[in-house]
């Protein structure tokens, strides 16, 4: 017997023509390898502040009566009594009754520690703190000395307020862009790029603690009004800051 030994005809390479610019490629063909195309968005994105100083014009002032007694009946009785004399004192000097609010109250027992493993209640703690909202920064000081001649012993708080802060907070805001192209256009040309059109601005976190809001009441003490002394008051400067983040396009 013969055998024959055949060589088995081999198919010629397959050679995949580069595609022609009008030629649309299918990224589904496995043959085809896949083409990047080059990112059309070229942009940059800054981070930027404006501040504004700002001279509060509004005052809210927190204060209290603290009453120590034997017993809670009189602790409570006796605060609520000087509390309503400083209620008394200030609605009598202009302070509308919306202005004054409680924020807070506490009665509590006083111990006697000195007993070893011992503990004593040798009397009681009341204390009843009120808030005058909206007031005058010029009578402030007189509202402290008739508050503390009709009997409050405890100023727990002073906010400054300032009711330019809108206005302010505006003018911040557009020394946030102009700071922001400023740093872009640094950015930019230190790259060899020009500065494009702003694609997108976000403004950032606003610090609003300084934000006098609605106005509820007007105070005046009496030009004759019987205050032994002023206490002085500084109200420095608020600084108002916007924060914003701005994307420029590159050219």
């Amino acid at each position: 017997f013969g055998f024959c030994a055949c060589a088995m005809p081999t198919s010629p390479d397959k050679t995949v023509p580069a595609p022609s610019e009008n030629t649309v490629v299918s990224a589904s063909d496995p043959s085809v390898p896949a083409v990047q195309s080059p990112t059309t968005e070229q942009k940059i994105t800054v981070s930027a502040s404006g501040k504004v100083r700002l001279t509060p014009d509004k005052v809210t002032l927190t204060f209290g009566v603290t009453t120590e007694e034997k017993t809670a009946e009189l602790a409570q009785s006796k605060n609520s009594e000087a509390v309503a004399e400083v209620i008394r004192v200030l609605t009598g000097k202009g302070v509308e009754e919306k202005s004054l609010r409680t924020s807070s109250y506490s009665l509590y027992p006083m111990y006697d520690y000195s007993a070893e493993g011992e503990e004593k209640i040798i009397g009681y703690t009341a204390r009843n703190m009120l808030t005058v909202q909206d007031q005058d920064i010029a009578e402030l000081g007189k509202l402290l000395s008739a508050c503390v001649e009709a009997g409050i012993n405890n100023v727990d708080n002073i906010d400054f307020l300032c009711s330019g802060y809108d206005e302010a907070y505006q003018e911040a805001l557009a020394e946030a862009v102009t700071a922001a192209r400023s740093k872009a256009e640094t950015l930019a040309g230190s790259a060899g790029r020009k500065l494009g059109a702003v694609i997108s601005i976000t403004e950032g976190w606003q610090d609003t603690s300084s934000r006098y809001g609605t106005r509820t009441s007007d105070f005046s003490l009496d030009e004759g009004a019987n205050t032994a002394y002023t206490v002085p008051i500084q109200p420095g400067e608020s600084e108002i800051t916007a924060n914003i983040s701005v994307t420029f396009g590159l050219e």
